[in-house]
């Protein structure tokens, strides 16, 4: 029994460290070769529970064999066009100028019902109103309607906005933030400080508490109280 506990923990960290080599993306995002190597990868990998007799480097040397093969289409599809083509596919224009190109979308085998859906999505229900719809090769529906039904953006108003700043957390759950708390300098004694001016007397019960780099602060406890202000002049 405590052989093949220690075999599933290997094995576990072995997928998981697997994934995390190939990349932060979700399973919607994978290209098909990425898929397939995904899945037989936690096939192989899970081998040796499935035979308690079996050697766990029947399940460990297929899995590092198939992230090396990974490795190298990866490197073959940066370096060559023409194996990307043969093993992600091209893009299909399925609309074009509002018309379904029903040609186009019989050969790739999509049907009308997944087209609707993905056309919901993305907001845009009417399909005389898209200029172009691609599928890309993972799977997703690029969506790109006429100018005119485009949402209207600030720089088409001539408004003269402020751009977005990074807002970071210095509380979590009741802990300081390592991460937050280097990237701007804070000082937990200066943190707990502020907080009880704000009338948080125990930062062990602030849920979560962030800070922009504009001074927009964000504070909630675990009894659901809120603060949300522009921070003072003079900082934390």
């Amino acid at each position: 029994m405590f052989n093949i506990i220690i075999k599933t923990v290997i094995v576990y960290v072995l997928i998981v460290f697997s994934m995390r080599l190939m990349g932060k993306k979700q399973a919607g995002q994978l290209q098909p070769y990425e898929l397939v190597i995904t899945l037989i990868i936690a096939e192989v990998a899970s081998t040796p529970m499935d035979s308690p007799g079996t050697p766990l480097l029947y399940g460990l040397v297929p899995a590092i064999t198939l992230l090396l093969i990974y490795y190298f289409f990866s490197f073959l599809c940066l370096k060559s066009k023409h194996v990307r083509l043969l093993l992600c596919g091209k893009p299909n224009i399925l609309i074009h100028n509002g018309k379904l190109l029903v040609r186009e979308i019989r050969k790739i085998g999509y049907s009308l019902n997944d087209l609707t859906e993905q056309l919901r999505i993305s907001g845009n229900t009417n399909i005389a109103n898209i200029h172009y719809a691609i599928l890309e090769t993972n799977g997703q529906l690029s969506v790109l309607p006429y100018a005119a039904f485009c949402p209207v953006t600030p720089n088409d108003m001539a408004l003269d906005i402020h751009e977005e700043t990074m807002c970071s957390a210095l509380i979590l759950d009741g802990k300081f933030h390592e991460q937050g708390m280097q990237r701007l300098h804070a000082d937990e004694k200066k943190v707990v400080k502020f907080l009880h001016t704000m009338g948080f007397n125990d930062y062990r019960r602030v849920f979560i508490f962030t800070l922009s780099d504009t001074g927009d602060v964000f504070i909630q406890d675990r009894d659901e109280n809120v603060k949300s202000l522009k921070l003072p002049t003079g900082g934390i």
